[in-house]
């Protein structure tokens, strides 16, 4: 028979378990319909970010960028999109590079923070102090803010002549601001005075923005608080923010005309992988580029296209202005994560890693000659603008995610017009490809440990001495003793 009260708690503990599993459903539940409302209020209002689109323009190697009105009157300069970095900084003094800058006592509400800041870049640098003032994005609807500005006072190599930019509007996280994280990134400010959605999508076109285009810019567009319908057609494919610092994403492979490098992924992202719109190139450890390079030599059939100097980003690839075999190069193919069972290909034609130099670099003028930009770098992996353009990229910093779509640029090859792979079937943890680097803690206790153990074992050194000494002492004792007792030749000697 059943014990009454054996059979209530048993009941009680079937209700508590029921009780738990439908609370962990309806949260997952819950948190599926939020995450859902999110999406559904990021896309539902694309005539909202029409003045948006078009915004950004550029040259071609030298980064696209944005106009703004800084101060009270307001001045107007543009500003290069960075997410790369994390400050908005602009000229402050005069410079050979630049026509105009930012002229703070004609501003009456800036104010000086009086704080140094100074930012060093893999090409150039700067120096200032920091500040605050007016910001306003002349092409984004209740915008203006009062945001921290870094006046730029001295820089090497920062600017480029005749960019037409003179600025930097960095976009990724506080962690990497200058000095330190207490400055707040103007895209923060933004969302924190002015309720956006804390999302931005960047579309880099190139050259293929517009057709004619006889002055050879690139152009595109930045929306600031949600996603622009008309700027992507397809599907968005979303990869995990692996660390809030830049916009570091994780790669699982690298391909080659769908065929797979098959090195340890790990080696993919060493340093870190990094979505960064201020960067031109497609960046790469040396020991994946080295590898890519070669496989990439190995589709190639033309001899004319294998001379050393080009493919090691030296010298330039020259042809006949207006034809430009595309089709005589191989695509490349970075594999992101979208979870543990799959995975989509963003590929990069030979439209996007060969870029023009620029007449004045053309060996002739009937020439079209263009540079390979796939590069190595010491410092990890950046998907840089060459690779962003022809793709709609959405910084979904609220889900902390990067989306990727086919963007609706114009192209001057539609036969080499960049596409996402959908059909990666992918079964693994893409965390374990993920660059590890020991934490600043972890290596301070491990140093702290060698130091303990190396003072541990010179105390032990003489006491070590100590007992050696005495073991030998007690040995030739024995030794001593054996010999009065049992030996013949120590008798024989005491005799004579």
């Amino acid at each position: 028979m059943w014990n009454t009260q054996s059979t209530g708690s048993w009941l009680t503990i079937i209700l508590l378990l029921l009780e738990l599993i439908f609370s962990v459903v309806f949260a997952e539940l819950f948190q599926v319909k939020k995450h859902a409302r999110l999406r559904k209020e990021i896309n539902t209002a694309p005539f909202q970010y029409e003045s948006q689109i078009g915004n950004l323009v550029g040259k071609v190697g030298e980064g696209y960028y944005l106009e703004v009105l800084i101060g009270t009157q307001p001045q107007k300069l543009n500003l290069l999109i960075d997410t790369g970095s994390s400050n908005l900084a602009v000229a402050c003094a005069k410079d050979d590079s630049i026509d105009r800058y930012f002229q703070t006592n004609l501003s009456s509400t800036y104010g000086s923070l009086g704080v140094k800041v100074s930012v060093p870049y893999t090409v150039g640098s700067w120096s200032g102090l920091l500040g605050h003032d007016l910001i306003t994005m002349t092409t984004v609807p209740n915008s203006t803010v009062t945001a921290n500005i870094a006046c730029i006072q001295r820089s090497s190599s920062f600017y480029i002549n005749g960019s037409d930019w003179q600025g930097i509007l960095g976009l990724a996280y506080a962690d990497i601001a200058r000095p330190d994280s207490h400055v707040d990134p103007w895209f923060d400010t933004l969302v924190s005075q002015r309720g956006f959605n804390n999302v931005f999508g960047v579309q880099l076109c190139g050259r293929g923005y517009k057709t004619p285009n006889p002055e050879k810019l690139t152009g595109g567009s930045i929306v600031f608080g949600g996603v622009a319908a008309s700027l992507y057609h397809g599907s968005l494919y979303s990869t995990p923010v692996n660390k809030e610092w830049y916009y570091e994403v994780i790669l699982v492979d690298v391909k080659v005309n769908g065929r797979s490098l098959a090195m340890d992924c790990k080696e993919y992202n060493f340093g870190k992988t990094i979505v960064d719109t201020g960067t031109t190139n497609l960046r790469l450890p040396t020991r994946v580029f080295n590898k890519l390079v070669g496989s990439m030599k190995d589709q190639v059939t033309v001899t004319e296209l294998l001379f050393p100097g080009f493919w090691a980003g030296l010298d330039n690839l020259c042809w006949r202005e207006g034809y430009t075999p595309y089709h005589l190069f191989p695509n490349v193919s970075l594999v992101l994560p979208v979870n543990t069972t799959a995975a989509f290909g963003v590929i990069v034609t030979p439209q996007q890693y060969l870029r023009p130099v620029g007449e004045e670099n053309d060996d002739k003028p009937e020439n079209d000659c263009f540079k390979l930009a796939i590069s190595s770098f010491d410092s990890g992996t950046v998907l840089g603008a060459i690779v962003m353009e022809g793709y709609y990229v959405v910084f979904d910093r609220h889900n902390r995610q990067v989306l990727w779509a086919e963007s609706t640029c114009g192209y001057v090859d539609t036969k080499s017009r960049p596409s996402i792979d959908s059909s990666i079937i992918y079964a693994g943890d893409y965390n374990d490809c993920a660059y590890k680097k020991p934490e600043t803690r972890d290596l301070t206790l491990t140093i702290i440990g060698y130091v303990m153990a190396g003072i541990c074992g010179l105390c032990l050194v003489p006491l070590l001495v100590l007992t050696f000494q005495w073991q030998c002492r007690r040995v030739k004792c024995r030794k001593s003793s054996r010999r009065g007792s049992h030996s013949d030749v120590n008798d024989l000697m005491n005799d004579s």
